[in-house]
């Protein structure tokens, strides 16, 4: 049937459908606007239009062969630096593990100069010009330019970054000591601008290389590698620029600011670590360390304003509650918030209005660290030498019963005649030195012996992250594994954690219906039968705590007290119930058939009961439960199980996990799955995969 074609149409169309002197013919398809009515033709092409074709196609030929020469110089051309890139990744990463920021700052050097070589070569080699006539025709070709540019922009920050991290690690203390604090901002200010346009760069390679990935899989593949990357970086330096921000504004606070550190000692263990006998105030003013103060806690404590009610523990050994336990939660943000409230309310903080913005709580270990990097410490007043050897017994005597130890006296008076001197010792450091404190002290962070707690949202967000916080981990709602903590609370058990050895034995089981049944044995070890010292060689007193995921149910325990000290009442009137204990304690049941307690705590369930173990003996308290709850059984399914650290305690863990009948572990092929070691870090996290067999 034929269709009359419109006027206008027919005259625009008239050379298109006159007879080609070749005749060749082409089928087309057209729709008019107006009545989108469907139109078939029969047309040939003019000669003048089949030449143009043809020069186009010479066009699209010759913007191909440009888009192979540039593919072929960077696949080949640039290969070499590529190559050196590639072999310097894993000695980045090796000294990111070591916090070696001179290997770091090394490395991103020679990747700078490598990325310039390949933009050089791209530019001189007259590639970018046939990368800039491609780009015409094809714009994607014309990103090669913009993202070589890119990639040396992104490393030249990132190099910048390092050298500034370098110097911290190299002079930071020695310029916050020797009165050196705009220098020490100027550098975090530094970093954060880099930060923040490294996190500018990022955005601009991931257009960049989604653009040129249309023209090639392998590129498309990278492309998305890169996306999938850069992503979660941005979000990380995204967080690390708002610390930043927070921490450079306290430094530039016109008024003086303070920071807690809170001297745990875990030879008396507490649920956030160790006694608090000693605390020390930071003093800091525009960046510069201005003041060290170190003090004994009850002297902060007898002059404190609210009378608390104690821990239902803790009344038997004390009428009132103070900062001096405040560390009663697992949570360290909530044991440091804790304590800082108790000391912002004693008269010696109070009255002149002084408010404290952070926490650090550092073990004695931390300090023989130190020792070890300072070398022996020689106090004339006192009359001794210290050393990482002695440290702990040495001041320990003195403490208990050295000189000061009178009515009116600061028993621990000798801290504050050491830190000075240790002060002074650690600015002559030489680099050597520095490089391996900075090793140890980030063994204590992984080990939990060093927690840090802020009262910025920013900055606490970070450390959280960093896992140097202390806080319980919140599992997720559809969380597929299990959790565990081991908390013990010396109760008037002298120092004898310092004697006390523990271990930790986990043997669960998945049943056919994805229950989970797990077998805690906890043995404790007293070797203070022969110590002269009575602090140590007197019974183990501890109140022993699991904090297991919400809904478990105890199905049995054994090996704990059966004599259960009964919670005095204070003798002291109108106390107050502190809110957040209160919180915790009245969700507590006596369990009398097992002689233990359930509760609950930081978004845990606890099992709680008394473990006494004498000098010379051996102890082991065996607790079996039910978690609450059911795993969806699969092939490929996985499995999480994390093993929170009391900071302090340290010990043996052994681990063990049995898949439910006709499964297997992938991790080692076989039913039964296996864990130990004798250095438990801060948060143990075994990942497993369930195979049908």
């Amino acid at each position: 049937m034929e269709t009359e074609l419109p006027k206008k149409q027919a005259k625009t169309m008239r050379d298109v459908r006159k007879p080609a002197k070749r005749g060749h013919a082409y089928h087309a398809k057209l729709i008019t606007p107006a009545a989108k009515t469907e139109i078939n033709f029969r047309f040939n092409f003019h000669p003048k239009f089949r030449k143009y074709l043809k020069r186009s196609s010479i066009i699209i030929a010759g913007s191909a062969s440009l888009y192979i020469v540039l593919i072929g110089f960077l696949a080949q051309g640039a290969l070499a630096e590529v190559s050196k890139i590639r072999s310097e990744i894993p000695a980045i990463q090796a000294s990111a593990e070591e916090l070696n920021t001179k290997g770091i700052a090394s490395g991103l050097a020679n990747i700078y100069g490598s990325v310039k070589n390949i933009s050089n070569k791209f530019k001189y080699s007259g590639m970018a010009v046939l990368s800039e006539i491609a780009g015409k025709i094809s714009p994607a070709i014309g990103e090669i330019p913009g993202i070589l540019s890119s990639a040396a922009s992104l490393n030249e920050k990132t190099l910048r970054v390092a050298e500034d991290l370098d110097f911290l690690k190299s002079d930071g203390a020695e310029m916050l000591i020797s009165q050196r604090g705009k220098e020490f901002i100027g550098a975090l200010e530094r970093i954060e601008k880099n930060i923040g346009a490294i996190t500018e760069i990022n955005a601009r390679l991931a257009g960049q290389t989604k653009n040129l990935s249309a023209k090639s899989n392998r590129l498309a593949s990278l492309a998305k590698i890169f996306s999938e990357k850069s992503a979660p970086l941005n979000g990380r330096l995204s967080e690390i620029k708002d610390f930043l921000g927070s921490f450079i504004g306290l430094l530039k606070q016109p008024e003086d600011l303070h920071i807690l550190l809170m001297f745990q000692n875990p030879t008396e263990m507490r649920p956030a670590g160790g006694f608090i006998g000693s605390f020390g105030d930071l003093v800091f003013s525009q960046g510069d360390l201005k003041e060290i103060k170190i003090d004994d806690i009850y002297n902060a404590d007898r002059q404190l304003n609210l009378k608390l009610l104690p821990p239902k523990e803790l009344r038997g050994i004390t009428p009132t509650w103070g900062a001096r336990d405040a560390n009663w939660f697992f949570d360290f943000p909530t044991s440091a918030k804790k304590v800082i409230s108790l000391l912002e309310d004693s008269n010696l903080f109070k009255t002149k209005n002084i408010r404290f913005q952070g926490a650090i709580a550092i073990n004695t270990n931390v300090l023989q660290s130190v020792l070890s990097a300072t070398g022996p410490v020689e106090i004339e007043k006192y009359g001794m030498t210290i050393t990482p050897q002695n440290f702990l017994k040495e001041l320990q005597r003195e403490v208990e019963a050295g000189r000061d130890k009178k009515p009116g006296q600061n028993p621990k008076k000798i801290l504050s005649v050491l830190s000075p001197i240790l002060m002074e010792k650690l600015g002559l450091l030489d680099e050597k030195q520095k490089s391996g404190l900075v090793s140890s002290l980030k063994n204590h962070l992984d080990k939990k012996d060093i927690m840090i707690y802020s009262g910025s949202w920013p900055m606490q967000n970070f450390f959280e992250s960093l896992g140097v916080a202390g806080n319980v981990l919140q599992l997720a709602e559809d969380h597929s594994g299990d959790y565990l903590a081991v908390v013990n609370a010396n109760i008037a058990g002298g120092k004898t954690d310092a004697v006390t050895s523990q271990h930790i034995s986990i043997q669960s089981a998945i049943s056919a219906d994805g229950r989970i049944v797990n077998q805690v044995s906890v043995t404790r070890s007293h070797s203070g039968e022969n110590e002269e010292d009575w602090w140590y060689s007197v019974p183990n007193k501890n109140y022993l705590k699991l904090l297991v995921p919400e809904n478990a149910k105890l199905l049995s325990i054994k090996g704990n007290d059966r004599d259960i000290p009964a919670a005095k009442q204070s003798a002291v009137g109108n106390l107050k119930y502190d809110a957040d204990l209160a919180a915790m304690e009245q969700t507590a049941t006596a369990l009398d058939a097992f002689k233990a307690f359930l509760g609950r705590e930081s978004g845990k369930f606890s099992f709680g009961a008394w473990v006494t173990t004498r000098p010379g003996e051996a102890k082991t308290v065996t607790v079996q439960y039910q978690n609450g709850v059911e795993l969806k059984i699969h092939n490929n399914m996985k499995y999480e199980f994390i093993f929170e650290k009391q900071s302090g305690a340290e010990g043996s863990l052994e681990y063990s996990i049995a898949a439910p009948p006709g499964y297997a572990w992938k991790e080692n092929g076989k039913s039964i799955f296996q864990y130990g070691t004798q250095q438990i870090k801060a948060r143990e996290i075994i990942t497993l995969t369930l195979l049908k067999t």
